[in-house]
């Protein structure tokens, strides 16, 4: 069991085994700062909050999806979703789900995502554009996409998932627009 103080500053007492994602979530509930956790195979990531144009970025998505006939029940900012198991998942900035899970649910299931998007913050990078979008993929979640925000306006990158040439599944199909051109449309079908 994970132990946390949270006074004056936070400290955590880790165990010796290899953390769950039971840990993950009471870390989480005690951490007064926002931080954002994620696991990996046991290893905890754990991540500045995010930044204000991130923040509305996610928000200003999920709000078109609403507008746009998609149930509110559907589409979740910064939902946990289990990877692997116990032992890995990952908080991907907004999730669109196929169908709506239990209010009480901290780590949903991949089959239940429809759509994941990752925001690129600076301190994310690799996450974000490499790793994320391979675990995505190999769990079996039929969109990924990433919104990039440095160098000029946000670029909405989007993915549908296929096979690479070693027959694995990828994200393949990649397609770019400008976000505010897709916010001025109609949400893809997603199915």
């Amino acid at each position: 069991m994970t132990a946390v103080r949270p006074r004056p500053r936070l400290r955590v007492d880790l165990p010796v085994e290899e953390l769950t994602l039971d840990d993950v979530t009471e870390l989480a509930a005690a951490d007064e700062h926002g931080h954002r956790y994620e696991l990996i195979e046991g290893s905890l990531l754990v991540m500045a909050p995010a930044d204000y144009d991130h923040m509305r970025v996610i928000l200003r998505i999920a709000m078109w999806f609403v507008r746009h006939g998609t149930d509110e029940d559907l589409v979740l900012p910064t939902p946990g979703l289990r990877i692997k198991g116990r032992t890995s998942g990952r908080n991907p900035d907004l999730m669109v789900l196929r169908r709506r899970v239990s209010g009480d649910t901290v780590w949903g299931e991949p089959e239940d995502a429809l759509l994941v998007v990752e925001v690129v913050s600076p301190g994310s990078r690799s996450e974000d554009r490499i790793r994320k979008p391979l675990e995505y993929a190999e769990a079996g979640i039929q969109h990924f996409w990433r919104i990039e925000r440095e160098d000029g306006p946000a670029t909405v990158h989007m993915f549908g998932l296929g096979l690479n040439e070693r027959g694995e599944r990828a994200y393949v199909g990649h397609r770019a627009v400008l976000l505010e051109e897709l916010l001025a449309g109609s949400p893809p079908a997603l199915t």
